[in-house]
């Protein structure tokens, strides 16, 4: 008599990793390095402010492994202390991270939580209040269109009613999420204006022991937001960096568990 297969375990880490070299497209553009040293950011020009590689294989995040862990562990340490809310990014490019985001809510059985998408889908507005923001000089505006997104994250087999998405100029559509209430802020919006705006509107929808996660931490308009809106709020709570991304938890003091 047969004896039948043991079910097969699922691999939650493996899953996962495999899912980072994904969206980052280690497995076609990593040539020798390490996935740790992995810089998909090599393949553009900056001088020319274009990629050197065609669209079709261009990855769907910029963001390196470190920026992806901060992500996971974010979502981990939300989960354990039980952080009522949904997450957002506001500025979400080709979607990689919203991918990543579904992904985890899966690979975690979160079940109760949902991955808000709120981009403009035509690129990066101009400043309108900041001046000398080195982000306007920039030919390339970043550019990916709302349907480009959906393609990519149906792709990964991630687009279902738990992602929502907030098409428009943040401060024509952030408003709008008054009601709601959020666990995890990734703010990846580059200027100053937009970073600012994010703030204002998405800040006060943070839950007590909910996280901000600012990507463009070396960005000096981005940082200048981030810092006059804290002092102008009196918000104290210490800021992390890790991988060049900076974040902190609303009433919180200690940095991630799992990064340091």
């Amino acid at each position: 008599m047969q004896t039948a297969a043991p079910p097969v375990q699922f691999d939650r880490d493996a899953y996962v990793d495999l899912l980072k070299r994904s969206i980052t497209n280690y497995h076609y553009l990593g040539q020798e390095a390490s996935f740790e040293q992995f810089r998909c950011v090599s393949h553009y020009d900056m001088d020319q402010s274009e990629w050197k590689i065609d669209r079709s294989v261009q990855p769907t995040t910029l963001l390196r492994k470190g920026q992806l862990d901060l992500i996971e562990q974010a979502v981990v340490a939300i989960e354990a202390a039980r952080v009522p809310g949904d997450y957002i990014e506001a500025g979400v490019w080709r979607g990689g991270v919203i991918i990543l985001l579904r992904a985890l809510l899966g690979a975690y059985h979160i079940a109760d939580r949902r991955v808000f998408a709120a981009d403009s889908f035509a690129g990066i507005p101009l400043n309108t209040r900041a001046q000398n923001d080195p982000v306007d000089q920039w030919s390339d505006r970043w550019v990916a269109g709302l349907d480009e997104v959906k393609r990519n994250i149906e792709r990964f087999g991630m687009l279902d009613e738990r992602v929502r998405f907030v098409p428009g100029f943040f401060a024509d559509t952030l408003h709008t999420l008054a009601t709601e209430r959020f666990s995890l802020i990734r703010l990846d919006s580059d200027s100053y204006d937009s970073v600012e705006t994010s703030l204002e509107y998405l800040y006060p929808r943070l839950s007590d022991g909910g996280i901000v996660i600012i990507d463009d931490w070396h960005l000096p308009g981005c940082r200048m937001a981030v810092t006059d809106y804290r002092d102008y709020f009196g918000i104290t709570d210490p800021i992390y960096e890790h991988d060049a991304n900076a974040y902190w938890t609303r009433n919180g003091r200690n940095p991630l568990p799992g990064l340091v």
